[in-house]
C-alpha cells in the first residue's frame, strides 16, 4: 500500500474492532456517554486477547465468528452481573427509552473535541510517516510484526504463542486483519494511527471534562491538548518501537476518566466497568495498571490531605489513611519482585546516559526529551494551568499531584541507579521513555486549563473585557500556537527520523531490500525454514512474505537452538548437534548480506558471517544485496 487512501477499510475495521465489543460490554453494564466509549477499547482488547487464549486451550481456531460469539457471551454475563449485583446505575434512566438508554446522547461539543484532536493527529503524524508500508527503523518492531503474522499463519492468538508475552495488542490487530483489509506492515502503522489518532484524543477529552468540567471552554481544549505533547504520542510511535506500550497509554486516559466519575457517582456499573478494563489493560502491558494504581493511589492522597485542609476530616484520620498507604505500598514494592521473576527481570534494566536532576527535570517539563531545545511553549501552557487549577479548580488538584508523580518517576528512572528505585521505575523498565509518555496522560489535564486561565488573563484587556466569546477563542487557539506552531517542525523530524534514518546502518529493510527479499522469497518452498543473521533484515522475510525464518527477532537469542545454529553454521560438516538444530527447524536455506544494521551482536550470529566461504552451502542466486543459499552440508 502505497496511499493512505487504500487504507481505509482497515483504519475502519480496526477501530471496529477496538470499540464495538467492549463499548456493549460497558453498556449492558450500564455505563454511557463519552466515558462509556473512551474505555470500551481497553474492555474490547480484553475479550479479544482473553477469549483467544481460553479458544486456544480448547482446540479452536480464533476468528471473526469466536470473537462475535465472545462478545455475545461477555455482554450478556455484564447484563447478569448487574442483575446479580443491582441495577443502581439504571436509576435516572427508567424515563428514557430503549434507543436512548442504549446510545445515550451524544454532546456536540465532546463531538467536536474529539474530531479536533482526531485531525491535528492526522495531520501531525501521517505526512510524518509518509507511506502506509513505511517501516519504522526500530528493532521491536521485528518481533511484534512477525508475532502478529504468526496469529494469522496459526490461528493460535494465546498469549503463550510463541513464549509467555502479552498479547493483547497483537491479537486485536491480527483480528482486524482478518477480512484481509491489509497486509501486516501497513495493517500494523494504521492500527497506532487508530491509536494515537483517535483512542488518545477521546480518552483525553473525557479525562479533562472530568477533571476540569463540561464547559466549552475546557471541552475544546481538550481536544487541542491531545496534541500539545511530543512525549506521546509522536515519541513512542517510532521510538523502541514501543507499540504495545503505546496501546496502554492511548487507553489509559479513558480508564482514569470513567475511574473519576465512578469515585463520585459511586455507581456500581461504572466501577464494573472500570473493572472490566483491567483485564485488557494488563494483556496489552502490565505497567498500564502499576499508572492506574498509582493514579488512584495520589488521587486518594491528595483527596484526604484536601479534607483535612478544608476541616472535613480530622488530621489524625488523615495521618492514619495516609499512613496505612505508606506501608501497604512500601510492602507491595519490596514483594512484587520477589513473587514474579519477570518483574525482578523487568526492574533489573539499565540504561545508558545518566543525567543530573537538573537536566533530568528539564527533559520531562520543558519535554526536552531526545530534542535539543526546550519546548517553551508547553512549559508556559503547563505552567499556566497549574496554576489556574491551584486557585480556580482545587477539586483537580489530584491531577496536579498525578502530573508531579510522574516527574518524580522520570527523575528517579532518569537520573538515580540505586536499586531502592528499580523498585518503584522498574514497571517501566527504568526507561525515561517510558515514563515521560505517561507523564502526557495528567499533563494534557493541565494544558487544558491553560485555556480558562488564559481567558482570565485576556479580559483584563480593555478591547477584550466586553468580548468574553473573543477571549475565549483567542485563549483556546493558543494551545495549539504554542505547541504545534512553535515546534511542529521539530515535531515532524522526530517522527521522520524513526521512519526514514539517515544513515544505511539504521535502516533495518530499506523497500530496494525488501524487493530483493521478496523475489528470493520466491524460490524457497513454502514451509522450508531459512536462516540469515537477524542484523541483515532476514527476519522480517516472516512478517512481509511468510517466509519460515529461524529468527524472528534482532538480536539472537542467547539459548537454544537459536545460538547452536548462530554460532555453529559455518561447522556443520563437523558438527552433529548443528545439523540436528537445523532439522528440527527444517532449515534448508540460508540467506547471507553485506547490510547490518546497527544493533548487532556478531558474536551470536559468526557462524552465519560471509556464507560465500563456508562448507556446506550452495549459492543459489544474488538479488541487490542478498545472497540466497542451499543447505547442503546436513
Amino acid at each position: 500500500m502505497a496511499h493512505w487512501v487504500e487504507t481505509i477499510p482497515a483504519f475502519v475495521v480496526l477501530t471496529v474492532v477496538l470499540f464495538l465489543p467492549g463499548w456493549l460490554v460497558v453498556r449492558a453494564l450500564g455505563t454511557r456517554g463519552l466515558e462509556a466509549l473512551a474505555v470500551s477499547p481497553a474492555v474490547s482488547v480484553g475479550v479479544v486477547a482473553v477469549c483467544a487464549t481460553l479458544a486456544q486451550r480448547v482446540g479452536i481456531r480464533w476468528g471473526l465468528l469466536p470473537l462475535l460469539v465472545s462478545t455475545v457471551v461477555a455482554a450478556a454475563v455484564a447484563l447478569l452481573a448487574m442483575r446479580l449485583v443491582g441495577r443502581r446505575v439504571g436509576r435516572h434512566d427508567t424515563d428514557l427509552g430503549p434507543t436512548r438508554r442504549l446510545l445515550g446522547r451524544p454532546r456536540p461539543d465532546a463531538v467536536v473535541a474529539v474530531a479536533i484532536g482526531v485531525l491535528l493527529a492526522l495531520a501531525t503524524i501521517v505526512p510524518a510517516i509518509g507511506r502506509p508500508d513505511e517501516l519504522v527503523d526500530s528493532p521491536d518492531a521485528v518481533y511484534h510484526l512477525d508475532r502478529i503474522r504468526l496469529f494469522l499463519d496459526t490461528g493460535n492468538f494465546s498469549i503463550a504463542n510463541p513464549t509467555f508475552y502479552p498479547n493483547g495488542f497483537h491479537a486485536w490487530i491480527a483480528t482486524s486483519l482478518l477480512p484481509g483489509v491489509a497486509d501486516v506492515l501497513p495493517g500494523t502503522n494504521v492500527a497506532t494511527l487508530v491509536l494515537a489518532a483517535v483512542a488518545w484524543p477521546l480518552g483525553c477529552v473525557a479525562l479533562v471534562r472530568h477533571a476540569l468540567g463540561t464547559s466549552r471552554l475546557v471541552t475544546y481544549a481538550a481536544g487541542l491538548a491531545s496534541a500539545a505533547f511530543i512525549a506521546f504520542p509522536t515519541m513512542l510511535l517510532g521510538w523502541g518501537v514501543l507499540w504495545p506500550n503505546l496501546m496502554a497509554t492511548a487507553l489509559t486516559p479513558g480508564a482514569l476518566a470513567l475511574m473519576l466519575q465512578a469515585a463520585r457517582s459511586r455507581r456500581i456499573g461504572q466501577w464494573l466497568g472500570f473493572a472490566a478494563a483491567m483485564p485488557g489493560l494488563a494483556l496489552i502491558q502490565p505497567n498500564a495498571l502499576v499508572a492506574l494504581v498509582l493514579f488512584a493511589l495520589v488521587w486518594f492522597v491528595a483527596a484526604r490531605l484536601r479534607a483535612g485542609l478544608l476541616g472535613h476530616l480530622a488530621w489524625w484520620r488523615v495521618a492514619r489513611d495516609l499512613g496505612a498507604v505508606a506501608v501497604v505500598g512500601v510492602a507491595g514494592l519490596v514483594a512484587a519482585p520477589l513473587v514474579s521473576a519477570r518483574l525482578a527481570s523487568t526492574q533489573s534494566y539499565e540504561w545508558d546516559g545518566r543525567v543530573p536532576l537538573w537536566t533530568a527535570l528539564v527533559e520531562v517539563v520543558g519535554g526536552r526529551l531526545q530534542i535539543s531545545a526546550v519546548l517553551w511553549g508547553l512549559l508556559v501552557l503547563l505552567l499556566l494551568g497549574t496554576c489556574w487549577i491551584v486557585r480556580r479548580a482545587r477539586a483537580a488538584l489530584p491531577v496536579v499531584a498525578m502530573w508531579v508523580a510522574c516527574v518524580v518517576l522520570y527523575v528517579m528512572a532518569a537520573s538515580s541507579s540505586s536499586a531502592w528505585t528499580s523498585l518503584v521505575t522498574g514497571y517501566w523498565y527504568n526507561d525515561k521513555v517510558r515514563l515521560a509518555s505517561l507523564a502526557a496522560v495528567p499533563g494534557v489535564v493541565l494544558v487544558a486549563a491553560s485555556a480558562p486561565a488564559l481567558r482570565e488573563l485576556l479580559r483584563r484587556i480593555p478591547p477584550l473585557r466586553s468580548r468574553p466569546l473573543v477571549a475565549g477563542a483567542v485563549a483556546v487557539l493558543a494551545i495549539p500556537a504554542l505547541t504545534l506552531g512553535l515546534d511542529g517542525v521539530t515535531r515532524f523530524r522526530v517522527l521522520d527520523g524513526f521512519f526514514h534514518p539517515g544513515e544505511a546502518r539504521k535502516v533495518i529493510l530499506s523497500f530496494e531490500a525488501q524487493d530483493s527479499l521478496r523475489r528470493l522469497a520466491a524460490r524457497i518452498p513454502a514451509g522450508e525454514g531459512v536462516v540469515g543473521r537477524p542484523e541483515n533484515g532476514s527476519p522480517l522475510m516472516f512478517a512481509l512474505f511468510g517466509t519460515n525464518t529461524l529468527y524472528r527477532s534482532i538480536p539472537i537469542p542467547t539459548t537454544g537452538d537459536e545460538i547452536v545454529i548462530g554460532t555453529g553454521f559455518d561447522d556443520m560438516e563437523n558438527r552433529p548437534d548443528v545439523c540436528a538444530a537445523l532439522a528440527r527447524h527444517d532449515v534448508r536455506w540460508a540467506i547471507d548480506s553485506t547490510h547490518v544494521y546497527w544493533l548487532d551482536y556478531p558474536e551470536r550470529s559468526s557462524g552465519l558471517t560471509g556464507l560465500a566461504d563456508v562448507s556446506g552451502v550452495e549459492r543459489v542466486a544474488t538479488d541487490g544485496d542478498y545472497t540466497l543459499y542451499r543447505v547442503t552440508g546436513c
